[in-house]
């Protein structure tokens, strides 16, 4: 649209208490279901918390695929001189700036691998090393050692925080010297943050989930985790909006237009997720070679058979359908509906890409016993086990995920000096 509005003059745009209370909420959920998880994990049969681990490997990835996905969105949007975020990125940006305390909170896998835990991730274990029987995996053990994994954790926890925090110091200084020239000097920005990004983004992906697997390898996977963090990144994004809409802020400013964005994000990001498994899928089950289809296997045939197909449909197939729709996307009880849903899947995604190698499988050489680590044996004696566990770490997680968001949601809930504002408020989708 060519017209621009201001801002109402009875908009209520300021957050007031607002980040503060949810901080405190957040406290309360992470400590309760955190402290439940410890329980949990003490008394799983397992023991050692082992279970507790990847669980949390799993809840913590959640996390940070939703800050990511909110990244990704305030970098893109200076990028391409976007217009419609603009009333929505200082939630964005609140979103983003919890990756410091993301990052602290990762410590809880990282320090056990350091202070030499093995029965996390198979390439820790020492018997990994071991040139008969995981010959395809000694030229991996320079990248993957505990050392080595911790240094790239710190530079992904550095890069992010430093990325989400730069946009958002230069985006709230505008708000006070109502500078345009700071748009600009993001937009110029924006290049090169997009690519250290990517790249951040991908590694990431490849340390802190493929190397669960870490005889099988995939270039695309860190692309095919960040569609699935885009889908619950903007499904998170529709539910906060909401929520701060609910205590009487932003309900000029934030329209039935705005929502119809989010929405159409999460369908594009519902199919693109879908597009890029499916080509992992297809060039590597027709390429037919072991080491590659091993993956698939574990996950195509037995129990795990089950979660495949539930992905495929719940995942893809049900909100592709329903999120086809102009109205699906506008009215606010169905979006609300279809992003707990996409949510929730999000998580089972995870689950999907982590927990199949929870089984490790041991074999005798020459009289020893030897573990061979995930991914082996009888695809029958891999089991999906759901645990209670599993969904207390998740919802203590997102507890730790509010805490972050809360005590960046301060000041101005919307840039009010921006100079694409205007155009923001006045945005209609045709």
């Amino acid at each position: 649209m060519s017209h621009e509005n201001t801002l109402h003059p009875d908009e209520k745009y300021k957050a007031g208490k607002l980040g503060s209370s949810l901080a405190k909420a957040g406290a309360g959920i992470a400590v309760v279901f955190l402290g439940i998880s410890l329980i949990l994990g003490s008394m799983h049969p397992d023991g050692h918390m082992r279970r507790f681990l990847y669980s949390f490997v799993i809840g913590w990835s959640y996390i940070f695929s939703i800050s990511i996905g909110m990244l990704w969105l305030i970098i893109l949007h200076y990028l391409v001189r976007g217009r419609w975020v603009t009333v929505v990125r200082r939630i964005c940006e609140a979103m983003a700036g919890a990756f410091p305390l993301i990052f602290v909170a990762g410590l809880v896998f990282v320090i056990p691998l350091l202070a030499g835990y093995q029965d996390l991730y198979y390439w820790a274990h020492p018997d990994a090393a071991n040139p008969e029987l995981n010959h395809t995996m000694i030229h991996k053990l320079v990248w993957l050692n505990p050392q080595f994994f911790a240094v790239r954790y710190v530079i992904y926890g550095v890069g992010f925080s430093g990325l989400a925090s730069y946009f958002r110091k230069w985006s709230r200084a505008q708000d006070a010297s109502g500078d345009p020239a700071i748009s600009e000097k993001l937009r110029i920005a924006s290049a090169p943050a997009m690519i250290l990004f990517s790249v951040l983004t991908c590694a990431a992906a490849f340390d802190i989930l493929m190397s669960m697997a870490p005889k099988w390898y995939s270039t695309i996977y860190g692309v095919n985790f960040w569609g699935s963090a885009c889908v619950g990144a903007f499904s998170a994004l529709a539910l906060i909006t909401i929520g701060i809409q609910r205590t009487g802020r932003l309900t000029r400013s934030i329209t039935p237009e705005h929502y119809h964005d989010i929405g159409k994000w999460m369908f594009s990001f519902t199919f693109f997720w879908a597009y890029t498994g499916f080509s992992q899928f297809m060039l590597q089950w027709y390429g037919n070679m072991p080491e590659e289809t091993v993956w698939y296997k574990y996950r195509l045939f037995g129990e795990w058979q089950w979660v495949s197909i539930a992905m495929l449909i719940g995942f893809w197939a049900f909100p592709f359908v329903f999120l086809l729709s102009r109205w699906t996307k506008r009215i606010v009880p169905s979006l609300v509906f279809f992003a707990v849903w996409q949510l929730v899947f999000h998580w089972l995604d995870l689950y999907w890409n982590v927990m199949p190698q929870y089984d490790w499988q041991t074999v005798f050489h020459e009289g020893q016993k030897i573990v061979i680590g995930p991914l082996s044996g009888n695809t029958a004696m891999h089991h999906v086990g759901f645990s209670p566990i599993d969904v207390t770490v998740w919802l203590g997680l997102i507890g730790v995920f509010l805490v972050g968001v809360g005590r960046n949601l301060t000041g101005n809930l919307i840039p009010v000096k921006d100079p694409t504002l205007g155009l923001s408020l006045s945005h209609e989708n045709v």
